[in-house]
């Protein structure tokens, strides 16, 4: 019995695999333990390792590892020097009573601290005590770029997120001391998660406010009506309808421009510098709006967008809004005003390749449109293109024969076949085939070339 306990110390090994449908239906399940896995086990271990011992090769995991570290410290993710974390953690400040969270600010932004619920973009780098290498990190994720995370909904560790909202913003540079409570927990995810303070170093690149417009409601009129807070609300509208713009989220961008809009609508400047300001905002907003009304094709709408645009400063002096102006009448059909806006956005920004390259597609698009009108207005009227006039050269006595022939062929009844003699020239074809065409039911046929060229007149019937 002592034998068969030490052999099941560890995990063992079942003979066939578990059928998921005898374990719903029946109520009794035989499982079979095969007996001699761990002898299986142990001979297929030492035989690989006999084959195999002086291939065996780990400078692939080596090489991962000390790119991850390199990466870290280019990135300025490094674990920084220290003896203990107790030593570490005497220069660092809590942020919560219980001292679970430690912070220490390498460089901090010039902004308010970011809001609980913000959008941040982040690179972090995850150490436990006196290791170099970090286990943890988003230099291993999404192709190395910084990852974009939303605060408030779950997404973070919790001691993260109440670290990073004791950091003013938008870039900084800290580290977080965490305790396993409000990491990952108090016993960690083993076996890679180890139930042990660990220290995050981040980056902070960038931070969005998405429920700008809901914090800009809750606030009282007075201050609403302010005009740093209607600049900070903007400021945050418009970032959070860019990155929607960039997702093509056109619709939700729509929207957030939109309430951007009825923030300034709100505000009240207090001095002439404050009104150029809100001015300046308010045609950024409508231009921004006609782009994306530009987007799901609503002509009429970017249209309204500009004339907004032209009743706060002169359109035909901004080159944006003139051009999106000169969009809308494109979708309506009406090329001449888009023509004439397009010149217009043109002038303004003369090395602008896109406007000269629409200027010339559509150009050429006229002219083809100009040469197929008039050929469907010639069908319509039964008026067909002119035939080029032939020029031959021949006597008069000839061209007056065959015109003869001509009149005789078709004052017959019936079919007729008529050989003329072979050794023609070619301007005599020539007058030939002109004279003939004169008449519907004439028809020249020519048979060889050369002298040896047979040429006949058909009269169909």
């Amino acid at each position: 019995m002592e034998g068969m306990e030490d052999m099941y110390k560890d995990p063992v090994q079942l003979a066939e695999g578990i059928n998921m449908r005898n374990l719903m239906e029946n109520k009794l399940v035989e499982f079979s333990i095969d007996l001699d896995f761990k002898t299986k086990s142990m001979l297929s271990t030492s035989l690989d390792e006999d084959l195999f011992a002086d291939i065996y090769d780990d400078s692939d995991s080596d090489d991962a590892l000390v790119k991850i570290e390199e990466s870290a410290e280019k990135m300025l993710l490094s674990s920084p020097e220290y003896h203990s974390f107790d030593q570490l953690s005497k220069k660092m400040i809590d942020c919560l009573p219980s001292g679970d969270v430690k912070l220490l600010i390498i460089e901090e932004g010039d902004g308010p601290l970011v809001p609980p619920d913000a959008e941040i973009l982040i690179h972090h780098a995850a150490y436990y005590e006196r290791c170099d290498i970090p286990f943890d990190t988003t230099l291993t994720m999404n192709k190395g770029q910084p990852m974009r995370i939303r605060l408030g909904v779950g997404k973070m560790l919790p001691g993260l997120e109440i670290g990073i909202t004791h950091v003013k913003g938008p870039k900084a540079r800290f580290h977080l001391l965490l305790q396993p409570a409000v990491a990952w927990g108090r016993r960690g995810i083993l076996p890679r998660i180890q139930p042990k303070p660990v220290l995050f170093v981040i980056t902070l690149y960038d931070v969005r406010c998405v429920a700008a417009a809901s914090r800009f409601n809750d606030l009282p009129t007075a201050e609403q009506a302010k005009f740093e807070t209607t600049v900070k609300t903007i400021k945050d509208l418009r970032a959070e309808a860019k990155d929607l713009f960039k997702r093509h989220k056109y619709v939700q961008a729509i929207r957030s421009y939109q309430q951007a809009m009825s923030v300034l609508s709100l505000s009240q400047p207090q001095n002439k510098s404050e009104e150029e300001e809100i001015k300046d905002l308010k045609v950024k907003m409508y231009v921004n709006l006609a782009i994306c009304y530009y987007k799901v094709n609503k002509p009429k709408y970017i249209i309204g967008m500009c004339e907004h645009i032209d009743r706060i400063i002169d359109i035909n002096k901004h080159c944006k809004a003139i051009f999106y102006y000169g969009r809308a009448h494109e979708l309506l059909g009406r090329i001449d005003e888009a023509i004439s806006c397009y010149k217009k956005a043109l002038k303004l920004e003369p090395k602008n390749k896109e406007i000269g390259q629409i200027l010339a597609d559509l150009d050429q698009k006229n002219k083809q449109s100009a040469i197929t009108e008039k050929v469907m207005w010639r069908k319509a009227l039964c008026n067909e293109v002119e035939k080029e006039k032939l020029v031959y050269d021949v006597d008069g006595d000839f061209k007056d024969g065959v015109e003869d022939m001509c009149q005789e062929l078709v004052g017959r009844n019936g079919y007729f076949k008529f050989d003329l003699p072979m050794g023609l020239t070619k301007d005599e074809v020539i007058c030939i085939k002109d004279l003939t065409s004169k008449f519907d039911c004439l028809k020249v046929l020519e048979d060889g070339d050369g002298k040896k060229k047979k040429v006949s007149i058909i009269k169909k019937e």
